[in-house]
């Protein structure tokens, strides 16, 4: 089945609300559009306004659902696929498949969980739990920070890749990837550990000949005491890096002060360290700002400063504006990735200005 006759048939399931209920299916998404106002653009440092997509959260659709098998054990799946709000094209994904995000089915009970297809990754997980109140716009240039020594390390010499998977080209993701194919993710039940979670996963490379060719490993360990939230993680993509992880979120006072660092090593090349840090207030029931900034230790030190603010206009629609200084050519917005892409001459090569004014609807 195309992917054209896929979504009309999707689209038929979408007009009967009695099949979807009966089902026990959910039908979710969110749409992100913005406009942004970006200095530092090309060689000549100048200033362009544009358009921006998923700058707060990213824009996705998906299908979501449970069977009841008894004995306590449920059947469960996911699909989900992230599109460009501004084209309607696919986006947001490490494929270039209609369900880009997530494509998985697993089992759930007293043992725990079992997921496999296409997951998240838990070291991205427990990085943007690690965080104080923070869009796309920060977090993703943030990780795209730990990977410099990915593609090209300091040496010159570029780092290994094996064939079979989406994520084996670094390039395909940031800190090797959010969306991770060919994986299997178990998580204990969270009943197990008053207040801690694990999960664990493990992604087959694909690579003819070889079981342990270019397979993804990662895990992450989180504990809640209060308020008070902890966090570690782990991911190794073989022979081309290692990374770990180290957070917490705590409130002080009126604010929420979040941290966390990464340690990124490179199979070849140096290793680099990345540290981070913001806090949250919430000025009213329906309103938070919050400021977030980190440094790398990487070629060119370079930094992300953001400030920004969120207003809930109803309990699935949101206005947010946000403000992001970037040194050493760190785009200075999630939006500014795509056009790097696109057209080399838009490289940031110094400090970089953005402002971001946008509106997010979930549904």
């Amino acid at each position: 089945m195309n992917k054209k006759l896929l979504v009309l048939a999707i689209i038929g399931l979408l007009a009967s609300g009695t099949t979807f209920a009966e089902a026990g299916l959910t039908l979710y998404g969110n749409i992100d559009a913005s406009v942004v106002s970006a200095s530092g653009i090309g060689a000549e440092s100048s200033r362009r306004t544009s358009f921006g997509e998923g700058n707060w959260a990213p824009s996705v659709w998906g299908l979501k659902g449970t069977e009841d098998l008894g004995s306590g054990m449920k059947a469960h799946f996911r699909l989900e696929g992230g599109f460009n709000a501004g084209n309607g094209d696919t986006a947001n994904g490490g494929t270039n498949g209609l369900f880009n995000r997530m494509a998985n089915v697993g089992l759930s009970g007293n043992f725990g969980s079992v997921t496999a297809g296409l997951n998240l990754s838990p070291f991205i997980a427990a990085y943007t739990s690690a965080l104080a109140l923070a869009g796309n716009n920060f977090y993703v240039p943030a990780l795209q920070m730990h990977r410099a020594g990915t593609v090209l390390n300091r040496a010159g010499d570029t780092v290994p890749v094996f064939s079979g998977g989406t994520d084996a080209d670094p390039a395909l993701g940031s800190t090797g990837g959010f969306f991770i194919p060919n994986s299997v993710t178990y998580s204990l039940p969270t009943e197990l550990f008053r207040g801690g979670t694990v999960s664990v996963m493990y992604a087959l490379g694909g690579v003819p000949g070889s079981f342990a060719q270019n397979r993804f490993t990662s895990a992450n360990i989180g504990y809640s005491i209060g308020e008070l939230n902890l966090v570690a993680a782990i991911s190794d993509r073989d022979a081309q890096y290692r990374q770990w992880l180290l957070g917490a979120s705590v409130p002080v006072g009126v604010l929420k002060v979040a941290a966390n660092y990464v340690n990124f090593n490179p199979h070849n090349g140096e290793t680099t360290n990345t540290y981070t840090v913001g806090a949250s207030m919430k000025f009213s029931p329906n309103s938070v700002v919050g400021v977030n900034y980190a440094r790398n230790d990487g070629p060119g030190s370079p930094t992300i400063m953001n400030v920004s603010a969120i207003y809930a206009m109803s309990k699935s629609m949101n206005l947010y504006a946000a403000f992001n200084r970037a040194t050493d050519g760190v785009p200075s917005s999630y939006s500014a990735l795509g056009d790097l892409a696109g057209d080399p001459t838009l490289t940031q090569p110094g400090t970089s200005n953005a402002v971001i004014i946008g509106l997010q609807k979930g549904f």
